[in-house]
């Protein structure tokens, strides 16, 4: 297994760690204003990081077509994708909403990858997808039927608001493998966050004023802040990464394995139980996992 793969896997884990931190402020403060604190934390550290290697100052100008690339990026995936999915959690559980925005999220950015970019895709990368896809299905599926239609509503709501983030995310990634051709995994990710962090910064406060952010506490804000820093300043990065040395379509497919990760840190930390279809799930991922990279 050579080192794209390797990195595309702590992309995905990286994704999961990061909205088990997200997950349970989701339904007390507004979408905006998380991301907006999200992507800021993240945004901070990445700065942090790359003003010692002294790249801010060999940043130029790459043209209007590569710029439109950057901050296409940004809205369409960091943006209105990220707002998307921590919506979704809001409204059905996370077990469900996450392994099918991740699901429409790999098969929409490896067909456009195989597309506008001929990126080669073996039978056994097929098959894998195929894998991961009946295993991240296994994971998702409900063990229990709730009653009452505002949950079934709200689960509903969840399930559109993750597939069209999904769809947002594949989209965002093709963009961003064609604006990798100008500025390397850190750099992208440091020039296009505050096309998305200002406009957000600015709504919420012209909505709301200090007001919703004034409620949130010091944990909340440390949860928040952590979320940023492991799914955008590592996840993301490591994703590109990925991307760059494997193709859009092989890190699609690997990091969509997030919700594989997902299952046993919320045995762990949310002390959720590891059902036989849940193992069922982590092993047929497994061998999915090992298919695409043959």
């Amino acid at each position: 297994m050579v080192l794209g793969e390797f990195v595309a896997m702590g992309a995905a884990l990286s994704w999961a760690v990061g909205f088990l931190f997200i997950k349970p402020i989701s339904i007390r403060f507004s979408t905006i204003s998380i991301n907006t604190i999200v992507l800021s934390a993240a945004w901070i550290v990445l700065v942090v990081i790359v003003i010692p290697l002294g790249k801010l100052s060999d940043l130029t100008f790459f043209g209007w077509r590569y710029l439109a690339y950057i901050v296409g990026s940004a809205i369409v995936g960091v943006g209105i994708g990220s707002i998307l999915e921590i919506k979704s959690m809001s409204l059905a559980d996370i077990s469900l909403v996450y392994p099918i925005n991740f699901s429409l999220y790999f098969l929409s950015a490896s067909v456009m990858a195989v597309i506008f970019f001929d990126e080669p895709i073996t039978s056994y990368t097929i098959l894998g997808a195929v894998f991961i896809i009946i295993g991240i299905t296994l994971l998702s599926v409900p063990s229990k039927v709730r009653e009452g239609g505002t949950l079934k509503s709200d689960r509903a709501k969840g399930v559109i608001l993750a597939s069209i983030s999904g769809l947002c995310w594949g989209g965002a990634t093709i963009l961003s493998k064609l604006a990798l051709q100008v500025l390397d995994p850190l750099m992208l990710n440091v020039v296009r966050l505050p096309f998305v962090i200002l406009p957000l910064l600015t709504f919420s406060l012209a909505r709301n004023g200090f007001s919703e952010y004034k409620r949130y506490t010091r944990k909340n804000l440390i949860q928040a802040g952590v979320s940023g820093v492991v799914n955008h300043a590592i996840g993301t990065m490591l994703f590109l990464i990925a991307v760059n040395h494997i193709g859009a379509a092989k890190a699609s497919i690997l990091t969509s394995i997030s919700p594989l990760f997902i299952a046993p840190l919320s045995v762990i930390f949310l002390k959720e139980k590891l059902t036989k279809r849940v193992i069922l799930g982590i092993i047929v991922c497994s061998l999915g996992i090992l298919l695409t990279t043959l």
